[in-house]
């Protein structure tokens, strides 16, 4: 159905996809690095990782049905920003995305829309959504459809857009025309590898998740281990530096697929004190909700510690009363290293 799949991309461009491909759906053999990885203890915490592995190699799995698979890139805007780094000093810095609409819920419903016309284009016709959460390798189904390579930092890059964008997309019970992959484009490169302050990036294409800043900042529960947290830095919310480091999105499009809701960069004492009101109203929209007050404070006490301004020292100090365990020790480590 060539002339189906072309329609089909408008459509998904309609519902503000900068990038959009089909992909046949069958297992990619690159799929066989996730035993390895599992095997090897990368996936750190994330259990879910392992108890969906068998599904997660072959969308089908997921979704029998499934024929193609259409695959879409949004962007949030890896040039612009709704707050500038650095403006007042010793704030909290967001990963570009934690800053905008949160991404589950958004790009469900503009795939709800794109599902919903193809029903009515083509009776019969139907699909599953995946937007992150579901049990889909979508990085490898994005490259299978043409979006990109897979980089040296295991993101998903493409030559028109970099890589700040969120995949999303649509297995569907159509046969469709597939795109052809791009070629792999990172040549000899490795600034991202070296941009990552952590050594997350074990090798090129392999992400150690128990050494990133993102993994630990949005992900770990609990008290974030004391050898990493000097890597995290001033990152309260995920972390961009091997993105940003990539020449790619230095020549890439801003798309803007994403509203933005919150600056990149806020001060350490309101995300340390806001309370659970304020973190719903101001949080609540975005995907940070999802770290919850308590992991948001944990964040920004690690990086009171590691800014080094000794004006944190009156809240750290309150904060090493606090019940709560993780906060209390958190507070203590970060006092240690601020000036008296």
């Amino acid at each position: 159905m060539p002339g189906l799949a072309a329609e089909l991309k408008e459509r998904a461009s309609q519902a503000g996809a900068g990038l959009a491909g089909v992909a046949p759906a069958r297992p990619r053999p690159e799929a066989s690095f996730l035993s390895q990885w599992l095997r090897a203890g990368r996936h750190a915490s994330m259990g879910f990782m392992r108890r969906d592995a068998s599904i997660r190699q072959d969308v089908r799995l997921w979704y029998p049905q499934a024929r193609s698979v259409l695959v879409c890139g949004f962007g949030y805007d890896g040039h612009g920003a709704v707050g500038t780094f650095g403006q007042a000093g010793g704030g909290g810095r967001l990963a570009r995305y934690a800053a905008r609409e949160d991404y589950h819920l958004a790009l469900k419903r503009r795939l709800e829309s794109v599902l919903a016309w193809l029903r009515r284009r083509s009776p019969g016709a139907d699909g599953r959504i995946f937007a992150d959460t579901s049990p889909v390798l979508e990085r490898l189904y994005g490259a299978a459809a043409g979006l990109g390579w897979i980089g040296r930092n295991c993101m998903l890059v493409s030559e028109a857009a970099g890589s700040f964008f969120l995949i999303a997309g649509l297995a569907l019970n159509l046969e469709l025309e597939a795109d052809r992959p791009v070629a792999d484009r990172c040549g000899s490169c490795r600034r991202c590898l070296d941009a990552c302050p952590s050594g997350a990036l074990a090798r090129e294409r392999v992400l150690d998740a128990g050494l990133c800043t993102a993994y630990l900042t949005c992900e770990h529960r609990g008290s974030i281990p004391e050898e990493r947290r000097a890597g995290v830095g001033t990152w309260v919310a995920g972390c961009d530096l091997c993105q940003e480091a990539c020449p790619w999105n230095a020549k890439a499009r801003a798309d803007g697929g994403l509203k933005a809701v919150v600056p990149r960069e806020l001060p350490l004492e309101t995300l340390a004190l806001e309370d659970e009101a304020g973190f719903c109203e101001r949080f609540g929209p975005t995907p940070l909700a999802r770290l919850k007050p308590q992991g948001l404070r944990r964040n920004a006490l690690l990086a009171m510690g590691n800014s080094g301004e000794a004006r944190f020292r009156p809240i750290l100090e309150r904060f090493r009363a606090d019940p709560d365990p993780v906060l209390r020790e958190q507070a203590q480590w970060s006092l240690a290293r601020l000036p008296s």
